[in-house]
C-alpha cells in the first residue's frame, strides 16, 4: 500500500499494527553451530550403518574421544539423511505373564537359536546364544553346522561353567525357551533337571516371553551377520566372537516402567560383565 501512494502512518492505522512493522526486513540466519566434527560424524555412521544418532554420540565419545553430544549427531545426520528409519511397531494386546523381571544375575536366563548364512559352500549354520536377563549380557553361546540338541546343550553348560563354577543346583536359575524340538527334548530336559535348573517355556506364538534373546538376535544380524560375508563356519565364529571387542552390554538401569524401552536397546555384549549395567560395562 505504502508503493501506492499511502502513508506509513495512514497504513498502520488501518491495519491495527505499529508502525515499526511496516519497515521490517527478514534477515538471513546465521548458524552457530560448530561444524569441526561434522566429518568424523558422517563417516561414524559409514562404519556403523545400524546405529542410531545415540549411539553413534556413544561410540564417538567411547572410541574416538570426540567431545560431541547426541545432539549435535542428530543436527549432522538430519541434514545428511543418515538417520536409521526405525520401525513401525503395532499396538497389541499386552501379556503381563510375559514380562521378565530378574533383580539379581544368574536368576534368569533366555535361549533360542537362530541361522546364520556361511557362505555357498557351507550354507546355513546354527547360533544358539544364552543371556542373562538381568545384565543383559551373552553368558554363553555356539555356533554349529546343525540345530541339534546336543549344540543348544554345548552353550548352556557354557553358561554354566561360566557364571557358576561352583554349581547350579543351589543357583534357583531359571531358563526360558521357546518350543523349538531341541529346547523341548528329553535330553535336553534331562539335563537342566542334572543342572538343577527349572525349565520354563513360551507360550505358543508369544516371542514377548523370550524378548531379550531375540532381540540380540536382531541386533547381530544387522550390525555384524548381514554386513559381512563369510565364507566357512570358522569364519563366522571369529567374526562374531570379535564383536565383543567392541560391543559389550549397552543399556541402562532399567526402571519397572522403562524396561520394555531398554529391552529394545539392548545391543551385543559377549564379554563376562561383574557391574550392574551401563556403559562400563562396554569392556
Amino acid at each position: 500500500m505504502m508503493t501506492q501512494g499511502y502513508t506509513a502512518t495512514l497504513v498502520a492505522a488501518t491495519l491495527a499494527i505499529s508502525r515499526s512493522s511496516l519497515y521490517y526486513r527478514k534477515r538471513p540466519r546465521g548458524s552457530r553451530a560448530d561444524r569441526s566434527y561434522d566429518e568424523q560424524i558422517v563417516m561414524a555412521c559409514g562404519e556403523k550403518l545400524a546405529y542410531g544418532y545415540r549411539r553413534v554420540a556413544w561410540w564417538l565419545r567411547r572410541k574416538k574421544g570426540l567431545p560431541v553430544n547426541r545432539k549435535r549427531v542428530l543436527r549432522v545426520m538430519r541434514e545428511r539423511g543418515l538417520l536409521v528409519r526405525s520401525r513401525r511397531l503395532r499396538a497389541r494386546r499386552k501379556k503381563e505373564w510375559g514380562r521378565v523381571e530378574a533383580a539379581e544375575p544368574n536368576q534368569i536366563w533366555q535361549t533360542d537359536m537362530t541361522k546364520i548364512w556361511a557362505g555357498p559352500a557351507v550354507g546355513w549354520a546354527y547360533l544358539v546364544c544364552v543371556i542373562d536377563c538381568c545384565t543383559r549380557e551373552i553368558v554363553g553361546w555356539n555356533l554349529s553346522h546343525r540345530c541339534r540338541t546336543e549344540d543348544a546343550l554345548r552353550a548352556v553348560e557354557q553358561a554354566v561353567l561360566e557364571r557358576l563354577p561352583e554349581g547350579s543346583r543351589e543357583a534357583n536359575l531359571t531358563l526360558t525357551t521357546d518350543n523349538g524340538t531341541q529346547f523341548t527334548s528329553s535330553r535336553f530336559l534331562e539335563t537342566l533337571g542334572r543342572l538343577g535348573i527349572t525349565h520354563r517355556r513360551t507360550a505358543y506364538h508369544h516371542p514377548e516371553g523370550n524378548s531379550y534373546i531375540e532381540r540380540f538376535h536382531r541386533s547381530l544380524k544387522e550390525e555384524e551377520v548381514w554386513t559381512a560375508e563369510y565364507r566357512s563356519v570358522e569364519e563366522a565364529r571369529a567374526s562374531i566372537a570379535r564383536c565383543s571387542l567392541d560391543r559389550g552390554v549397552q543399556s541402562r538401569p532399567a526402571s519397572p516402567r522403562s524396561r520394555k524401552s531398554h529391552s529394545a536397546r539392548g545391543l551385543l555384549g559377549f564379554r563376562r560383565c561383574t557391574k550392574k549395567r551401563g556403559p562400563d560395562c562396554l569392556n
